[in-house]
């Protein structure tokens, strides 16, 4: 019979750097003979796409053959890190680990041997048992609820405009996906290339965002033809707002894509949260290049695609929103292109879309 005790202390969380956070190890039984320490924790967050940091470790006790598995919580789900594809974070000799993973409010390290892929989510975490060594949870660190700018985020300038690119997984396009810097670049025309490409683990996408808030006020792009897209192929032009009130309204959107479906309409204006029906409005647009206009203000929205070049003419579609209409807080523009993580069928092969230009007028 094991007369060991287990004492669990657990201590105020401190902030991040290479201060040691205390954290609450869950083990089940007496023959358990790992456990997992934080050496650094994130902040706290509600998460976003656009949201990451670094968080690091240290096993201690046996850890041969096995491997660590992050999660983040957000939006009342334990989200896998960094990318359900790519989940496995090895572990040193000395038993430390790191990874860059998406923020949420409350992380988790599991220990497991389990070479299976993770779900991207769950409800609920497991438990220690067969096929979890140790489990350790921690809240996020305390901040003042503003994300800190990484300095090594490489950018590039576009249309008189500093752009951020994206080089960590994200779940844009209800499927999360790699991303590459190198997938968008700006051509001697001054046009912005952004390219879907196969990689090792799957496609690889591209994601460029305002580096300043931009605001209330006229956004519009000009957008090279995309009839050539394939079904599974999405780009988007949107606001996302990483502050609002009622913590629904983050995005609006003008998509050009099908969704999967070869059926499908090619377009749609949206705007979140996408679980209402009226919130979205799809149609077709025809092939040759466009002109994406997106009008915001604080009573209104208002979404309108046109043919570019063409200076008379009733406009392709247009859809107005007078309610929900998310407030000028602290909003960016992010242009986006990726495969669409829910069709049945993948894309075939690389694709890319050309923004000639983009224009705000306040």
């Amino acid at each position: 019979m094991c007369m060991r005790r287990l004492v669990t202390k657990l201590m105020p969380t401190l902030s991040v750097s290479c201060l040691l956070v205390a954290i609450l190890p869950v083990l089940t039984g007496c023959n358990r003979s790992a456990s997992i320490t934080f050496l650094e924790v994130p902040a706290a967050s509600s998460g976003g796409v656009d949201s990451s940091g670094v968080i690091r470790g240290r096993v201690l006790g046996k850890h041969r053959g096995q491997h660590i598995l992050l999660y983040a919580f957000a939006d009342s789900r334990w989200w896998v890190q960094p990318i359900a594809s790519a989940s496995r974070t090895e572990i040193a000799d000395d038993g430390s680990w790191n990874a860059k993973i998406h923020l949420g409010t409350e992380y988790a390290a599991l220990l497991t041997k389990d070479e299976s892929l993770p779900s991207p989510f769950l409800e609920a975490l497991p438990t220690v048992g067969k096929k979890i060594e140790a489990l350790a949870i921690v809240k996020g660190s305390e901040s003042d609820g503003l994300l800190p700018e990484d300095s090594s985020e490489p950018t590039l300038r576009f249309s008189g405009l500093q752009w951020k690119l994206r080089t960590i997984p994200g779940s844009y396009a209800s499927k999360t996906n790699e991303y590459s810097s190198g997938n968008a670049f700006v051509d001697t025309s001054g046009a912005l290339h952004l390219r879907l490409s196969r990689g090792t683990h799957g496609w690889v996408c591209s994601e460029i965002r305002t580096v300043r808030s931009l605001g209330y006020g006229n956004y519009t792009l000009s957008v090279g033809d995309t009839s050539h897209l394939e079904p599974a192929v999405m780009f988007s032009a949107y606001n996302f707002f990483e502050q609002t009130a009622d913590g629904d309204h983050k995005e609006l959107a003008i998509h050009l894509t099908r969704r999967g479906v070869a059926t499908n309409t090619n377009a749609e204006f949206s705007i979140q949260p996408s679980f209402v029906p009226v919130n979205f409005y799809h149609f077709n647009v025809p092939s040759g290049p466009l002109k994406l206009n997106l009008s915001w203000h604080p009573d209104e929205a208002k979404l309108l695609v046109l043919r570019d070049q063409v200076h008379v003419g009733r406009p392709v579609a247009s859809w107005q929103f007078k309610t929900g209409v998310p407030r000028s807080d602290d909003t960016h523009l992010y242009f986006n292109f990726c495969n669409f993580g829910y069709a049945s069928t993948p894309p075939t092969h690389d694709a890319e879309v050309i923004v000639k230009s983009f224009q705000f007028y306040p």
